[in-house]
């Protein structure tokens, strides 16, 4: 069916959905739009860990530097820390989350070969972990004082 010559219905139904949304959001100011509180990253999960090689030139070692070991998860922000305890053995140690991965069921992050080492389970392939948020050393930027202009 050929739209009117003038598009008046186009028009009418843009206009009508401009509306709605106005409405839904009339009730707030838009500092409170701006500033709407997205989902807090998670604290505490249990799941399984894997691991893998990194290779000596790759990426991930530069993007890691400082000899830090680095994990994947999806479970957490990129940059964060978290501390991973092995529910075996109790180890624990704590990495940088420089990627997404562990797309696995059931698993929750993938470490790289030398977190694995030092929590002992590079024989196991995976193992029974918590992963636990650590607060970073420097404040993000939202949080810090900026000078007022």
């Amino acid at each position: 069916m050929p739209l009117p010559p003038n598009n008046s219905g186009g028009r009418a139904f843009v206009s009508a959905a401009v509306a709605v949304l106005s409405l839904g959001l009339a009730g707030l100011s838009s500092g409170q739009v701006m500033n709407a509180k997205l989902p807090e990253p998670a604290k505490k999960i249990e799941g399984n860990a894997s691991w893998y090689p990194v290779p000596p030139k790759s990426r991930t070692k530069q993007r890691a530097g400082n000899g830090e070991l680095t994990a994947a998860t999806n479970k957490f922000p990129l940059g964060s820390k978290v501390r991973v305890t092995h529910l075996g053995n109790k180890k624990s140690l704590v990495v940088r989350i420089i990627d997404r991965g562990a797309y696995k069921h059931g698993t929750v992050i993938d470490l790289s070969k030398e977190a694995a080492e030092q929590l002992d389970m590079l024989r196991e392939g995976s193992a029974r972990v918590q992963l636990e948020a650590v607060p970073d050393d420097k404040a993000p930027a939202s949080k810090t004082k900026a000078t007022p202009w």
